[in-house]
């Protein structure tokens, strides 16, 4: 699950906003951007790998 910046990052960044631009309007380093940046994504491609294990195992979600 995506955190709550993770997220405003990502909603920021999908608007056109540099990390840089991200950073002053959220109040929070360059750095810090990037890094909720990465995380945000490595979750995601996480997520979907663990989506194609659970059909490649037929189990069904409820």
């Amino acid at each position: 699950m995506l955190s709550d910046k993770e997220q405003e990052v990502l909603k920021l960044r999908k608007q056109g906003l540099k990390q840089s631009e991200i950073a002053k309007k959220l109040r929070i380093s360059q750095p810090a951007v990037s890094s909720f940046e990465k995380n945000a994504y490595r979750k995601i491609r996480e997520a979907g790998e663990l989506l194609e294990i659970i059909k490649k195992l037929g189990i069904d979600m409820p």
